[in-house]
This record gives C-alpha cells, sequence and structure tokens, in this order.
C-alpha cells in the first residue's frame, strides 16, 4: 500500500478504523464511503479527518457519476484544494501513534508488575 499511497493525491475508499488511521497518519486526503452496515461506526471512523477538513464523506447510495462530476472532479483538479485537504489530513492523524501505543503498552505491563509484586510481599 505504502507505493499505492506514495502515487496518490485523493483516496476514494471505504472508512475502516486502520484505513482512516493510515490516511491520516501519511497526509493523504480521502473521499470516504462508509460501509451502511452494522452500527455506523465507519461512519464515525471518518469523522476526525472529515471535521479537520481532510477528507470528504459521501453515502454509499450517493457515489454516482453524477457526485464524481460535480463534487470529486473539481477537487483533483485543484492542486491549491489538494494541498490544503492533505495538510488538513495530516493534522487529522497521530504520525507517531505507534510510539504512543508502545508507552501505553509498556506503561500497563510495568503497572502489572508492580501490583503483582505487591500482592506477593
Amino acid at each position: 500500500m505504502q507505493y499505492a499511497y506514495a502515487a496518490a493525491d485523493l483516496v476514494i475508499c471505504r472508512s475502516g478504523v486502520m484505513t482512516c488511521a493510515e490516511l491520516a497518519a501519511v497526509g493523504l486526503p480521502a473521499a470516504y464511503v462508509p460501509l451502511p452496515l452494522r452500527g455506523g461506526e465507519q461512519r464515525l471512523n471518518a469523522e476526525p479527518a472529515i471535521a479537520a477538513g481532510g477528507a470528504l464523506l459521501v453515502d454509499d447510495a450517493d457515489i454516482n457519476p453524477a457526485w464524481i462530476e460535480t463534487t470529486l472532479t473539481p477537487v483533483l483538479t485543484d492542486p491549491e484544494r489538494i494541498a490544503k485537504l492533505s495538510a488538513h489530513a495530516s493534522a487529522a492523524g497521530a504520525p507517531d501513534a505507534d510510539v504512543i501505543l508502545a508507552r501505553h503498552v509498556l506503561t500497563a505491563v510495568a503497572e502489572q508488575r508492580s501490583i503483582a509484586s505487591r500482592g506477593s510481599e
């Protein structure tokens, strides 16, 4: 995916949690089309990028040639708009999420060890 992301200006995709996290981490704007099933979690996944101005949202039932022509094509043909979307997409993510997660895991392990050692005293 890294090569596809590197070559893309914008992605049209579903909004699974990892997709949203990856796109935000690399600052790649998206037109999210949430899967209209289950509890609507894919719409929730896309909200931070949309709120930050780094993504568009289109309902599954509304993605059609007319939407592409009237909404997506003007975005894709405007380099300034793509640049702004990219900057805002980056702001919606945490490029150091791996480090943050590792710290949380190490802290939780240390706390469990501390509790276990106090319990054995």
